[in-house]
């Protein structure tokens, strides 16, 4: 089976507050957060795991988040960073319809493109409170390029298949990738940070280089983030995702700092 290496890229940062990304703790801390898509190299096709944030208004917000570095430029950046262009790409697999994951896509025409079946039929009507940071205008814009609605363990390519794990969104999926150093997964936003898979952490760096202190969720095997569509399915597929990964070392968040500048399995 082919082996792959993972390179996180960052397409953008985002500011938030720290009860975005673990649930109603430390609501007033705030954090600057990378987006982040993943490239992933070793196979015949070029795979690239989302797609980044959308362009900020002229307030520099998207949804009441700050956007820095964000829009077509910054997914066209991380690309480079690692000697690629949209162009190069063959393969796109979106893990969820959220603003800060699935925009910029009409820099990757040619593409094929996968997203699971049920999280296209959920982002076309999305319940009312998430509505905001759903990017329901891209779905007629999927529909004109090579779109493969997949489901639950579609094989993408020789090494690589996506899970649908629920919760965060109705039909997010995640990305199961061979390596030389076992199976890893990209979780999407499952877990949008380390502290969703180890909620015992008691400290991070962010994004900006700010140490942002963390209130320990000790007796919590694993904790959500703040946003959701449904706690049952959320803790049903984290488990499902550590089933298959092995370990937590090998879930990959969406928007984990501790990912920037690495290169997965770590030599």
């Amino acid at each position: 089976m082919t082996e792959y290496r993972i390179y996180p890229l960052v397409a953008a940062k985002i500011g938030a507050v720290k009860g975005v990304v673990t649930q109603m703790v430390d609501m007033t801390t705030p954090i600057v957060a990378p987006v982040l898509a993943y490239y992933l190299d070793g196979g015949t096709k070029k795979i690239l795991v989302d797609t980044g944030v959308c362009e900020p208004g002229p307030d520099g917000n998207f949804h009441g988040f700050p956007i820095v570095d964000g829009g077509a430029q910054g997914m066209i950046k991380a690309l480079a960073g690692i000697g690629l262009k949209p162009e190069d790409i063959d393969i796109v697999i979106i893990t969820h319809m959220h603003f800060d994951h699935a925009a910029n896509i009409g820099l990757f025409p040619t593409a094929q493109f996968i997203l699971q079946k049920t999280e296209w039929e959920y982002a076309k009507a999305p319940l009312p409170i998430q509505r905001g940071v759903y990017l329901t205008e891209l779905l007629t814009q999927l529909e004109g390029y090579d779109l493969v609605l997949a489901d639950d363990g579609y094989e993408v390519a020789d090494g690589v298949k996506v899970i649908c794990v629920p919760g965060h969104t109705k039909g997010q999926q995640a990305t199961v990738v061979n390596t030389s150093d076992g199976i890893y997964v990209l979780s999407g936003d499952l877990a949008y940070s380390r502290v969703n898979i180890y909620p015992e952490m008691t400290e991070f760096t962010d994004a900006a280089g700010n140490k942002v202190p963390c209130t320990p969720q000790t007796g919590h095997a694993f904790y959500p983030p703040g946003i959701h569509t449904d706690l049952s399915d959320w803790y049903n597929s984290i488990w499902r995702v550590l089933s298959i990964a092995g370990r937590r070392s090998h879930i990959l968040p969406g928007h984990d700092p501790s990912l920037i500048g690495k290169v997965f399995p770590e030599k």
